[in-house]
């Protein structure tokens, strides 16, 4: 709330609870009515609310595409600035997030219970409902033993995931965040939406185990624990649950594969066998990496990876290549004891990059560039190509391809303000024209001739009518004329019988 005016007028009600930090707005509305002795329905009714609206899904319903009118009632009863009601919702939030947030909710206990025991009340929070948040970054969960290294700093480990956190609430609200962290050319193609669904590829997948933690460069060295496996029909499975990382873990690997993919693919991220210690494994974990991976980049970042001869077809083969690259990337740690065996690592992960991806196998399978399992599976619709060009049709066709996944019907009280679309009713047919000195049947309406002829004398009366589209008060006008004749020739045909 700092920073913004809390009042802008002065309220209906005579008393106001005032809101919480990250509040959202049903648990708001939830101590309004309490403060008065009202059910949150009744207190609806107020707001013009209907009753039928009111339903356990009621405080989904009011952070997701809140209702102008209903905050403009609301405003008026509390006094409460419009900002400060809007920034209580997801008003404003991507809409490649708003369909995963109506089905998110993980609470967390202890910012919960802090923000209640300071309120006095029952405070519910708005950021229990936000996907992006894969973690609590003020109450991160502490990672298994397995996962983490014995001499890696949880403060700086556990700095980088708020920090990260902090970026994604930026980033909801604002599509062009990334363009700082990827570039302009590929910001189109990178949103928050794309990053979070990327970590859960990754989580789902790829199971690590954090290394190291450089914490005057924030970044983080993994190395490969276990990947996924593929059934009989070749499509991939995901890892049992108690296989995966924890998710802070994961968003770490994500967040570094896309802030620095060359540095974190060729130098921090290692197979699970030492350099002088490789075999069939490592391989078969470096191309299931390869595959995760082509899943998510756009080509533009996978044309940083391709340009200056760091991984050219042409120069991929060159030992010198390589080389200098590993040195290039290892350089931070050539007084370092351990700078030979990073060295070898950098090699090694060049050399096997490279082999795939310019394999026949991934070009065979790749023919369109269209970036796929190579048995499809159920990773589909992310376009590679080599051009600087193509991150807003990327971005487009991520869209599409997750609308199609999205519920029919979508959160937020707009829902109920939508009319069904009708079926396709059969016409019905035509009555049967009754046969001369039969009574038509029931339920069929019958045209007396005289007031078919009444009608045909307006007609004839008024003479041909106009062609063009007419205004409404044309319109208007040249039925009530019609009508007048028809009703006078009525008349007097009643009369004359």
């Amino acid at each position: 709330m700092t920073g913004r005016t809390l009042f802008s007028t002065v309220p209906a009600l005579p008393v106001v609870p005032l809101p919480v930090p990250g509040e959202a707005l049903g648990s708001w509305i939830a101590a309004i009515a309490q403060t008065y002795g009202l059910t949150v329905r009744e207190y609806f009714g107020r707001l013009e609310i209907p009753r039928r609206w009111v339903s356990p899904l009621i405080e989904r319903d009011l952070v997701i595409r809140p209702l102008p009118s209903m905050i403009k009632r609301l405003q008026a009863d509390t006094g409460i600035a419009k900002d400060v009601l809007l920034g209580m919702t997801f008003a404003g939030l991507d809409h490649d997030l708003e369909d995963a947030c109506q089905r998110h909710r993980a609470p967390c206990s202890a910012c919960a219970n802090e923000a209640s025991r300071r309120a006095g009340r029952p405070v519910g929070l708005l950021h229990a409902r936000a996907v992006w948040r894969v973690v609590c970054p003020d109450h991160p969960p502490c990672p298994k033993p397995v996962e983490v290294g014995a001499d890696v700093p949880l403060a700086p480990f556990y700095g980088q995931v708020r920090e990260i956190i902090t970026f994604l609430d930026r980033a909801a609200f604002d599509p062009t965040a990334f363009a700082n962290i990827v570039g302009k050319c590929l910001a189109p193609a990178i949103t928050a939406g794309a990053f979070v669904r990327f970590v859960h590829l990754l989580n789902a997948h790829l199971s690590v185990r954090v290394a190291e933690f450089d914490a005057l460069r924030d970044r983080a060295g993994f190395r490969i624990v276990r990947v996924f496996a593929r059934n009989g029909d070749g499509e991939p499975l995901a890892l049992p649950p108690d296989a995966r990382n924890d998710p802070a873990v994961s968003l770490v690997l994500a967040w570094q594969l896309v802030a620095n993919p060359l540095h974190t693919l060729l130098a921090g991220l290692h197979t699970i066998n030492r350099v002088d210690h490789k075999t069939a494994q490592d391989a078969a974990q470096f191309t299931a990496l390869v595959h995760l991976l082509l899943e998510f980049w756009p080509g533009e970042m996978l044309g940083r990876l391709v340009t200056g001869k760091a991984l050219s077809r042409r120069d991929w083969g060159s030992d010198g290549v390589r080389s200098a690259l590993a040195i290039a990337l290892t350089e931070h740690w050539s007084n370092d004891p351990s700078h030979a065996e990073r060295l070898a690592e950098a090699h090694w992960n060049h050399a096997a990059w490279t082999g795939i991806l310019f394999s026949g196998a991934i070009r065979k399978r790749h023919p369109r560039r269209m970036s796929q399992f190579p048995i499809a599976g159920p990773f589909r619709h992310r376009h590679v190509t080599a051009g600087t060009k193509a991150a807003r049709l990327i971005g487009q066709a991520r869209r599409d391809a997750w609308r199609c996944r999205t519920w029919s019907t979508r959160a937020g009280l707009w829902r109920f303000m939508v009319k069904p679309v009708a079926g396709n009713r059969a016409k019905p047919a035509d009555p049967p024209e009754p046969t001369p000195g039969r009574r038509a049947p029931e339920g069929t309406a019958s045209v007396e001739d005289h007031i078919a002829q009444s009608v045909r004398l307006a007609l004839e009366a008024h003479g041909p009518l106009p062609t063009k589209k007419l205004r409404a008060r044309q319109r208007r006008a040249l039925l009530r004329k019609l009508s007048a004749t028809a009703v006078k020739g009525l008349n007097r045909g009643r009369g004359g019988t």
